[in-house]
């Protein structure tokens, strides 16, 4: 999929396209904008939640660049894998082994607390099935103070090492990537929240304050700590 947002940020083109490169599909569509919560971010600064190179999959304050934008809850989220010559598997795409983000360790992005934790939801296998009913999967909950909670989300079963109420620090591991919940493949979705309850009816996304002031956009590569 390609897309392509016009100067004014008011429109947007969709464009889908085949492995022979011939467009099977194209969309114009209106962008709606939320320009007073783009403009606020978190108290909170974090630092990337993992490790070394990640490629930014969805993100950004528009649904071009992040589907999430359209939901308040999620507005802020981003979606991160890691890609290889443009790849983010090798080998049986059925497999979770086969993705280079499986299993690579997911760090605390800021000082808090751990709230909620889950651990043990199955990762989604053959690859592309999905779990609507656990639709986070396994994940970690911190709270960072002035009402902000960093969500880590579709972690590997069994792999979350920490324990509600336990204190981190920013860097410290929390679990592994994994595709656990409504995952199409691994991936890590991030994102700050107003409320400890995703679904909470009244829980807003906020707009992350990146450490080094960095935007993290689709189609950006972010790197982590060593």
């Amino acid at each position: 999929m390609i897309n392509w947002m016009d100067d004014s940020g008011q429109k947007g083109i969709q464009a889908m396209i085949d492995e022979t490169g011939t467009i099977v599909g194209l969309m114009l569509s209106p962008i709606e904008r939320f320009p007073e919560s783009d403009a606020k971010q978190t108290v909170t600064v974090f630092q990337a939640p993992f490790k070394g190179k990640w490629y930014v999959f969805w993100g950004g304050e528009n649904v071009t660049d992040n589907y999430h934008y359209a939901e308040e809850s999620q507005r802020y989220a981003i979606d991160v894998i890691k890609t290889e010559n443009a790849m983010s598997y090798e080998g049986d795409p059925a497999k979770n082994e086969s993705y280079f983000a499986f299993g690579e360790e997911i760090l605390a992005g800021a000082r808090g607390k751990v709230v909620g934790i889950e651990n043990n939801i199955r990762d989604n296998e053959p690859v592309g099935e999905t779990n609507e009913t656990k639709p986070v999967g396994n994940y970690v909950i911190i709270d960072h103070g002035h009402s902000e909670y960093s969500l880590y989300a579709h972690l590997k079963q069994g792999s979350v090492c920490v324990k509600e109420g336990s204190e981190v620090e920013a860097g410290d591991l929390i679990g592994l990537c994994g595709n656990s919940g409504n995952s199409t493949e691994a991936h890590l979705h991030f994102q700050v929240s107003d409320h400890p309850d995703l679904f909470w009816v009244n829980t807003k996304s906020l707009n992350i304050n990146w450490l080094g002031d960095i935007k993290v956009r689709r189609g950006q590569v972010v790197y982590g700590g060593v």
